[in-house]
């Protein structure tokens, strides 16, 4: 039985059945019924929008502004995702037009292919290379129809172009947003601040703390070279007159009219068990004059940072350029069918090969 099996395989009977058999119907298969595919090509590539630099130059930083391998790493993943083939099927009615009846089984996708089996469809009828050096991308779509395949790579690319707008201004607004909400933080402290000031100035009826005590010190300086001076006078009246003397007398109420005087100017001055006392009042005013000029640098900060977020947001969003429009096919050039033919005969050769091999170990072990 085994030599039997060995000599069918061995013989022309199974060459035939195992090799030139298939190749045959493969053969016929493309080269009489298998649907001619046309590629539309087309070459894009990331870059940033220079136009909002504002005329600036750079300097090292304009070597930023081309693309990037994650840029177009991104936009190779978008158009790869279902989201790309939502929008086709929406706007060019993809799943209809791989499913079109016209084309040969084999080729065309089922009218009752889930969305799985049509994504899959989608992504082995689309190619896409990252030139690594240029940092390019090659777009190559397959279609039934030329202009329909042109038509669909210029869908392909707007929708990624529109992405891309999209990623880089949301980022961008995202950044400016941020810097702005710091900067109206800012503003309201820095206004509350001020408004504190004013309300304590107002409340104690007095601009300055510092201000008043300067003002009660230089009083209390003239009041008291006023008391020294009457001192004196007394002391002069003293030496002819009587302790009884209205100008003796008068001159004993002076004194002690200014020595109340000063006494009540310094009280004002030290913390006395007052509340008003001024020592206290301008440590409370020098917190909240610190505060407020706190509060106004940190605004200041604020917008140099927003102006800067806005400059930077600037830079960072980025176009698609078309280096090579989406093409309009003169002529099918898929499915390769020599090239299939070969290669299935090539493969079925090697398998014919192999099996023959494991067939005659088998027969020695046996033996």
């Amino acid at each position: 039985m085994n030599e039997t099996l060995m000599s069918k395989f061995r013989g022309r009977r199974g060459y035939s059945l195992i090799v030139l058999i298939p190749v045959i119907l493969t053969a016929l298969y493309y080269g009489l019924f298998a649907t001619d595919r046309y590629v539309s090509n087309a070459r894009i590539i990331v870059e940033r929008d220079s136009s909002r630099m504002g005329g600036l130059d750079l300097g090292l930083l304009s070597v930023a502004q081309g693309s990037s391998a994650l840029d177009v790493e991104l936009v190779k993943r978008f158009i790869e995702s279902p989201a790309m083939l939502s929008h086709l099927d929406e706007t060019l009615a993809l799943r209809a037009h791989y499913s079109n009846p016209d084309a040969d089984f084999l080729s065309r996708l089922s009218k009752d292919a889930s969305r799985e089996a049509f994504f899959k469809y989608f992504l082995e009828h689309i190619e896409i290379e990252i030139d690594e050096d240029a940092l390019t991308l090659d777009l190559a779509v397959e279609s039934f129809d030329p202009e329909y395949g042109q038509k669909l790579g210029q869908a392909i690319v707007r929708r990624a172009e529109k992405f891309v707008n999209d990623v880089g201004q949301s980022l961008a607004k995202e950044q400016v947003a941020f810097a702005q909400g710091e900067v109206e933080n800012a503003n309201k402290r820095m206004f509350s601040a001020a408004d504190e000031l004013i309300k304590y100035q107002n409340e104690h009826e007095m601009l300055s703390p510092e201000l008043e005590t300067a003002a009660v010190s230089q009083i209390i300086v003239n009041l008291q070279g006023e008391l020294s001076r009457q001192r004196t006078e007394l002391k002069a009246y003293q030496s002819y007159l009587s302790g009884n003397a209205s100008e003796v007398v008068s001159a004993r109420n002076r004194i002690r009219a200014l020595e109340a005087q000063i006494e009540q100017e310094r009280a004002k001055q030290v913390n006395s068990g007052k509340k008003q006392a001024l020592n206290a009042l301008q440590s409370r005013y020098k917190e909240l004059e610190l505060t407020a000029k706190v509060a106004a640098d940190i605004y200041q900060a604020g917008l140099a940072s927003l102006e800067s977020a806005k400059l930077d947001a600037s830079r960072k969003v980025k176009h698609l350029v078309m280096v090579s429009a989406p093409t309009l096919p003169d002529s099918a050039t898929r499915p390769r069918r020599a090239y299939m033919v070969v290669t299935v005969f090539a493969i079925l050769n090697i398998l014919y090969l192999i099996g023959g091999m494991v067939l005659a170990i088998i027969e020695d072990h046996r033996e």
